[in-house]
């Protein structure tokens, strides 16, 4: 089949093809004969990464600093996530690089005009010989293509590093109906959707993966760190940072699924931030960036959760609030900052259900999130391990040993064989936590991966399990 040019339709971060593409999607959803799976737990059979290497670019058009971020060791991170990898094919999951799906969905359509009027819409400066295009380009990462110079001598710009594309489930996240398809409100972001959704589209390592919902063909913003897939029928979904609110009403009626939207934060984060528009208090809302930055399942109605935070008792008399109340008593920081802060603190984890199939909204009477799940029998284990009793005490431990287990992404776990999940290394309390309630806990060094806000959750896009 030979699609033109003009058939291709670029919207926003993403790439739409018309009618075939539907037909496509349809016929993938009706050789699937069972859910690819059916929560967040069990076993992981499959799943989709990308490695990062040490010799990515580190330059982008999007990015706002002025000279390129190299905060990091790159030789050090991709050691790390290879230990990731490593315990992934031990535990039996067979892997699916991005690489590989994108390179085997530019070869599946070289000969029939697709792959060159994708490259003109999106990779225009790359496209004047599309059989000379490699992925490698693409990704940023073919040092040929990389710091060269212009006729005056001066850094010449042809693509973007991707490296936060190694966090895969943001672009996407699998549920029992089949795929949702990300769209991330992140122009950074947004290059991703673009990328995996042209190989969801034609790649054969992915032709069996049924589409259920793409988010930008529907016109809305969601990234799968917010979604935690409790059972086939519930999911709950993280509003308010990186998701609009109004996808948890679209997801429901779309998945047949009881959607609970869990209020995470106030205003969409991340954005394009306006002239003059203050941050003043970003720190506390990259701790809870996504939803499983703070809250994910290590086993059948298990959690591991941030205490106090999700608990309607501690709306407001939880340790951060205290900090932030004395703070500005101290004029350690700005009212105005711990205002908004304590707002936000207030109203997090809050829930609104929005049924299955209809989508309509129901009250839960200033139900948390850990409200609720105890209410539903879960066990719940605390990051940092249990509370003490006095509040003095339970304030110091927070501070002291919660706080900066929470900053290195120990809440943020994958479960890839019953009963175990993998955890960066580094969180002993959460970790001696985990154990203690009956998780058995495989750790790797992730120094170099959580400083970029994300655990072995979100480097993970679970494609099916058993």
């Amino acid at each position: 089949m030979q699609i033109s040019k003009r058939e291709l339709i670029v919207g926003g971060s993403a790439v739409l093809v018309g009618a075939a593409l539907q037909a496509e999607t349809t016929a993938n959803a009706q050789r699937v004969k069972k859910p690819p799976l059916k929560s967040d737990i069990g076993q992981l059979d499959r799943v989709l990464v990308h490695s990062i290497r040490e010799t990515d670019g580190l330059t982008s058009r999007i990015s706002r600093d002025l000279i390129p971020n190299v905060d990091y060791d790159p030789v050090a991170a991709a050691a790390q996530q290879a230990s990731l990898m490593r315990l992934l094919t031990e535990s039996g999951a067979e892997l699916v690089e991005v690489h590989d799906a994108l390179e085997t969905a530019r070869d599946a359509t070289l000969r029939n005009g697709i792959w060159e009027a994708w490259l003109d819409a999106v990779f225009p400066r790359l496209g004047a010989d599309p059989n000379k295009v490699s992925i490698d380009q693409i990704l940023g990462r073919d040092q040929d293509w990389l710091y060269r110079l212009d006729q005056n001598g001066d850094y010449a710009h042809w693509v973007d590093q991707t490296g936060s594309t190694m966090w895969t489930r943001d672009s996407a996240f699998m549920t029992p109906a089949g795929l949702v398809m990300g769209n991330s409100s992140s122009p950074r972001r947004g290059r991703e959707n673009t990328l995996l959704r042209f190989a969801y589209r034609y790649s054969p390592l992915l032709e069996n993966i049924p589409i259920a919902v793409d988010a930008v063909e529907k016109g809305f913003v969601v990234e799968g760190g917010d979604a935690i897939v409790v059972d086939e029928q519930t999911l709950f979904l993280g509003v308010g940072n990186r998701t609009t609110p109004i996808a948890a009403q679209i997801l429901a009626r779309e998945l047949n699924m009881d959607v609970y939207a869990v209020q995470i934060g106030d205003d969409a984060f991340l954005r394009e931030i306006a002239a003059g528009e203050p941050q003043d208090y970003n720190a506390l809302r990259v701790l809870f960036l996504h939803l499983d930055t703070s809250f994910t399942l290590v086993g059948p109605k298990h959690a591991l959760a941030l205490p106090y935070v999700f608990e309607k008792d501690h709306a407001e008399d939880n340790p951060l609030s205290r900090y932030l109340r004395g703070a500005v008593r101290q004029s350690l920081v700005s009212e105005s900052a711990a205002e908004k802060g304590l707002e936000m603190l207030k109203g997090l984890g809050s829930l609104t259900k929005f049924a299955a199939g209809s989508g309509q909204e129901e009250e839960m009477e200033g139900t948390k999130l850990i409200d609720f799940c105890r209410a539903e029998g879960y066990k719940i284990t605390y990051t940092g391990g249990a509370l003490p009793e006095s509040a003095e005490a339970a304030f110091a431990h927070f501070m002291r040993v919660t706080y900066p287990e929470q900053r290195r992404q120990a809440s943020n776990v994958v479960q890839a064989t019953p009963g175990r999940v993998i955890a960066y290394g580094g969180n002993p309390a959460t970790i001696a936590a985990l154990e203690a309630d009956g998780i058995a806990v495989d750790t790797f060094e992730g120094r170099e991966l959580w400083n970029w806000h994300g655990g072995p959750h979100c480097l993970t896009q679970p494609l099916a399990r058993s």
